[in-house]
């Protein structure tokens, strides 16, 4: 026989509640942790219907001279406290499977996740009640009867609970196929993260390499600037000589030129009197010697004149032709 469908009105404040009070457990709640323990959340509730039928009848049966249902009242409330802590572990272990797989589920699988976390939120509170009415039932008989009913009401709820974890796994694959898939994908995650951080060690070491040679390069530049100032100072000190030396030079070329000009007018000066002089004393040679040759013109006109008185006497003298040659070959 198929099992009621049992639709429960959404509470959000009790989800609220209950995700809260998950959110300040101090460590994390490990994966794959579920479906263990909603086995024993399933089969305890059934357990703890045998148990109080038990004890219901050894109750009717018990006589103050022979007392019955002790035993099975504390086992019964040994299990109802077991079952409310397994509730709480199979809560708390759902909602991290649930967030794990969350973003490979599809559309229908989160809304059937949606209302088996309801249905396992209000199981957790009638887990809580449970504790309490069996409490209150081991005050009087009457209550024993309505605790009866209650825990077979709860543990209705617990096997639509597991009809419903079923239909999870085996019709979406929930903390199966998505679950296997998810953790395929963490460690696939894992192996990257591993070269990442083997990555993020050679990049760590180049950064260092880089710092350093960021360092040395810094310092040769610091050292290059400074080089360049005391360069870009004796530049300027050698420009300022070269100045003053262009100025000097050019002072005495100007000066150089102005002495050249005056010695060069001063030498055609000198030159020109010279020469002058030399004129006025080669033409006084000219005229002494135009005189000297005028002179001497007149005395050989003389001398001519006086041997041509003497020629006769000499003819006279008889004297040989040749005596007379000889003396008109000295003339």
């Amino acid at each position: 026989m198929a099992l009621p469908t049992i639709t429960l009105p959404d509470f959000p404040l009790l989800t609220d509640f209950l995700g809260n009070l998950l959110e300040k457990v101090p460590f994390e709640v490990p994966a794959l942790l579920h479906p263990p323990l909603v086995h024993f959340a399933i089969a305890l509730p059934v357990i703890i219907v045998l148990l109080e039928l038990f004890n219901i009848f050894a109750k009717m049966t018990s006589t103050p001279e022979v007392p019955r249902g002790k035993t099975l009242s504390s086992l019964s409330l040994l299990m109802i406290i077991l079952l409310f802590v397994v509730a709480i572990g199979s809560y708390a272990t759902g909602v991290a499977d649930a967030k794990n797989g969350w973003d490979l589920l599809s559309e229908t699988a989160k809304a059937d996740i949606k209302a088996h976390k309801l249905l396992g939120a209000y199981i957790l509170l009638g887990s809580a009640l449970l504790v309490v009415f069996k409490f209150i039932s081991l005050i009087g008989n009457k209550s024993r009867f309505f605790f009866l009913l209650l825990t077979i009401a709860f543990t209705i709820g617990s096997l639509q609970q597991g009809k419903q974890g079923g239909a999870l796994v085996f019709d979406h694959g929930v903390n199966v196929a998505k679950v296997t898939e998810l953790m395929n994908d963490v460690d696939d995650a894992v192996e990257e993260l591993e070269e990442l951080k083997e990555d993020q060690s050679t990049l760590d070491g180049n950064v260092t390499e880089l710092s350093d040679a960021k360092t040395a390069l810094q310092e040769r530049i610091t050292t290059l600037t400074q080089e360049k100032i005391t360069l870009q100072e004796e530049k300027n000190t050698l420009d300022e000589t070269v100045k003053k030396l262009k100025a000097e030079t050019q002072k005495a070329i100007d000066t150089a030129k102005t002495e050249a000009t005056t010695a060069i007018e001063s030498a055609k000066t000198e030159a020109t009197s010279l020469v002058e002089s030399i004129k006025e004393e080669a033409n006084k040679t000219m005229e002494a010697a135009q005189k000297v040759v005028e002179n001497a013109k007149k005395q050989l006109i003389e001398e001519k004149a006086t041997i041509a008185k003497i020629i006769p006497i000499v003819s006279d003298a008889n004297s040989t032709d040749a005596n007379a040659t000889d003396t008109n070959s000295t003339i």
